[in-house]
């Protein structure tokens, strides 16, 4: 790598070295520089932790967010990778693969020393894609200032196999005054074969993974608990989140129109209706049969009302005309259901909806 210079019209040839000649260390400086510039490796990434200790007692360098909400793995090796860091990158992501979303909004909050309901909303606001879709795929980042050949042969293989590892180079060079320059460098992929690689996967998954595009239909918790009951539900037509932003937002999602199945946590689909009118405070509501106010309707909830006045934490209701439903204890469910914890998300689980529509019509 060359310094240019200019005014005199000259090269000036920097000295490649390493890391440990420097003596940086790999947690307590590269990790340190990537944390603050993730973008060294080749893209925006938000950082959500770092040195996240697993049940193991190992800890993972830095975990992050891209912008297509997956979770990324990043391991990081000072100056030579070692002859396993691809398998060590590949526990931690298994690991991470099983986290829920309000464990990653818990750990983003810890790394920011911020609240859950902030930590949320960075991560929303920072995606492109939809919240529901957070950590539905992993990859894994290794960087380092080389790496190991069997490293090399490993992870050529194992993105055969759909899983996507990068390998990211960062070379250290110096000139005459010292000076520290770093040259980042994706070998893996190479990014003149990029864009191919990643053509070519989408149409392998358009192929094999049909499935996973969105069907036109919603997925809705209705949950029970003191503020809401899924008898009040069928009787009022409604559904309802709140007690916080974060829940009750999801609702404002769904339009008038919109077909949406009702799943009850650790139970299965109980209901099957459309929106027939878009979110609004729980006060706001008037239940269609009796033209009152829901809450003077005599809903069986034990505290529907509360916190009714402030919008941050009120109940939030959406009107539904129910089409076919069930008592709770008669719900539908089959092993591998789709599941989520999110109040509202798209449909996209195929087997999940032809067994629903088969329960509930459409």
């Amino acid at each position: 790598m060359f310094k240019v210079d200019v005014i005199n019209k000259q090269l000036i040839e920097l000295k490649l070295t390493s890391f440990s000649e420097l003596g940086l260390r790999e947690r307590f400086d590269i990790q340190e520089w990537i944390e603050k510039s993730p973008t060294i490796l080749g893209e925006e990434l938000l950082v959500i932790g770092k040195e996240v200790i697993l049940p193991s007692g190992k800890r993972l360098d830095l975990l992050c967010v891209d912008k297509a909400a997956t979770l990324v793995i990043v391991e990081l090796k000072r100056d030579d990778s070692g002859s396993s860091v691809e398998w060590q990158a590949i526990k931690y992501a298994s690991y991470c693969s099983s986290f829920l979303p309000e464990e990653i909004f818990k750990q983003f909050a810890t790394y920011l020393d911020k609240t859950e309901a902030d930590a949320s909303k960075g991560i929303e606001e920072f995606i492109d894609g939809d919240i529901e879709s957070l950590n539905s795929r992993q990859r894994i980042i290794l960087a380092s200032r080389e790496f190991n050949s069997e490293v090399i042969s490993a992870i050529l293989w194992l993105r055969e196999f759909g899983i996507d590892i990068q390998c990211t180079r960062l070379a250290p060079y110096v000139d005459a005054d010292g000076g520290l320059f770093i040259k980042p460098e994706t070998i893996i992929p190479l990014p003149e074969a990029k864009d191919y690689i990643e053509r070519k996967e989408i149409k392998q998954r358009k192929v094999t993974s049909a499935p996973g595009e969105w069907t036109g239909y919603w997925f809705v918790n209705v949950g029970e608990g003191p503020h809401r009951t899924w008898e009040d539900n069928l009787k009022f037509g409604f559904i309802g989140a709140g007690q916080g932003k974060r829940y009750s937002s999801a609702l404002h999602r769904l339009s008038t129109g919109d077909k949406i199945y009702a799943y009850m946590k650790g139970l299965g689909y109980v209901g099957f209706g459309e929106v027939t009118s878009p979110a609004v405070m729980i006060r706001d509501f008037i239940a269609p049969d009796s033209n009152a106010p829901l809450l003077d309707a005599g809903l069986k909830a034990a505290r529907p009302g509360e916190n009714s006045d402030d919008e941050e934490l009120s109940e939030w209701i959406v009107g539904v005309k129910w089409i076919k439903t069930l008592p709770k204890t008669q719900a539908k469910t089959f092993a591998g259901v789709f599941a989520n914890q999110n109040v509202v998300c798209k449909l996209r689980h195929e087997q999940t909806l032809k067994f629903v529509q088969q329960a509930f019509g459409k």
